[in-house]
């Protein structure tokens, strides 16, 4: 197992793409701590799980906007497990809406969460990792953070400004902390996570997957497993000189431009 007696925090681990990524840690020997935001029972059933299947995990709750949350979470992992290797800042909030007619709350929710929250989470664990690597310097680990990101933080989605500019600057701050970071051999890149079919989007749209599918050059939506596939490259071993990237979770959606139907239609 790639990461054997390696600990992870899976920030919003209760469902979808955070509950996938944090499984998949675990079947590759991570200790992990399932964070949660409010409802503790779906990310209890995550840790659970894991036990059951003979892996190390707890879940622990706390708001992700909040400075001294991301402190504690960091700090919970390091009591639990005794390190912290990996952190991956996946909890966000999306709130649609035009740019008019759009609220200083919903701006402040969605840029609290998704930026700041990810920007102090971050912190919180890297200083941890930089003191084991202090202690341990021998251990060419070092650490990894990713940030989930979206493909909406590197194309313009219509009714999704600030979400989009909240998840760019994830892609961005992603590069920035490669560089700060790097001398202490913690690698820090960005998933671009794509339409991917969940309860939400299915709440949303019954026939997502197949909307989706029609558009996306690979012909399907995402699942939450790709973006769990893709994490587990960025944390492994395989990835240590892979930093400040944003490594594309989209099937392609990002590769594509507007032609007018005359060219679409010369080009088949």
């Amino acid at each position: 197992m790639r990461l054997q007696d390696r600990v992870a925090i899976v920030t919003g681990a209760s469902k979808e793409i955070g509950a996938a990524m944090a499984l998949a840690l675990a079947q590759e020997g991570a200790a992990v701590v399932a964070h949660y935001a409010t409802d503790a029972a779906p990310a209890q059933a995550i840790a659970d799980r894991i036990v059951a299947d003979g892996g190390r995990a707890i879940a622990f709750g706390g708001d992700c906007s909040r400075v001294a949350d991301n402190i504690a979470l960091a700090q919970a992992a390091v009591d639990a497990f005794g390190r912290l290797d990996i952190f991956v800042a996946n909890a966000g909030i999306t709130r649609f809406g035009a740019f008019l007619s759009y609220t200083e709350a919903d701006y402040d929710s969605v840029f609290d969460l998704n930026l700041k929250g990810s920007f102090f989470g971050a912190q919180a664990a890297a200083r941890h990792m930089i003191e084991q690597r202090r202690q341990r310097p021998d251990d060419t680990f070092g650490g990894r953070i990713v940030f989930s990101s979206s493909v909406a933080g590197c194309v313009a989605v219509p009714g999704l400004a600030a979400y989009g500019a909240s998840k760019a600057g994830l892609n961005h701050l992603a590069r920035t902390l490669a560089v700060e970071l790097g001398p202490y051999g913690i690698t820090v890149n960005a998933l671009g996570i794509g339409a991917t079919t969940n309860a939400r989007n299915l709440r949303d749209d019954p026939r997502y997957e197949e909307h989706w599918a029609s558009v996306l050059p690979i012909g399907r939506a995402m699942r939450p497993e790709d973006a769990a596939a893709a994490l587990l490259y960025l944390v492994s071993p395989a990835a240590s000189g892979v930093t400040g990237a944003t490594l594309m979770v989209e099937g392609g959606q990002s590769l594509q431009t507007v032609l007018p139907a005359a060219e679409l239609a010369r080009g088949r």
